[in-house]
């Protein structure tokens, strides 16, 4: 359900499908059915609304993990984005794509500023 482990620093997302909404709450339910097994995930839609809710969509969420009363994980969602119709293969590959660069960038932008200073006269 999740993609990213919670003990990763990464953002939780996960592409399930919609099953409830409630907009007076700012609540949603996503489900998925793995494993012989039917899992539910709460998500607090306040910061991505107003929305339009299909429900029986697949949804992709992106947010922080929270708890709720009870020690419940929820999700507070970031980006909310019906997913029907998305190449979901493509779209993973894309995002490692993209943090790989970032990471390139990151190490090459470091590197520069490391040459600068060492480039950078001494005055007495």
């Amino acid at each position: 359900m999740l993609a990213a482990p919670v003990e990763s620093s990464e953002p939780p997302r996960s592409v399930d499908r919609l099953t409830t909404y409630d907009a007076r709450i700012s609540e949603a339910i996503l489900s998925v059915h793995r494993n012989s097994i039917d899992y539910q995930l709460q998500v607090r839609t306040s910061l991505v609304e107003p929305f339009e809710a299909r429900i029986g969509s697949e949804y992709m969420v992106l947010g922080e993990i929270e708890t709720a009363a009870g020690n419940i994980p929820v999700i507070q969602a970031r980006l909310l984005m019906d997913a029907d119709g998305v190449n979901l293969p493509l779209l993973e590959r894309a995002v490692q794509e993209q943090r790989k660069y970032f990471q390139q960038r990151v190490a090459r932008d470091a590197l520069e500023t490391e040459v600068l200073w060492r480039r950078r006269p001494i005055l007495n």
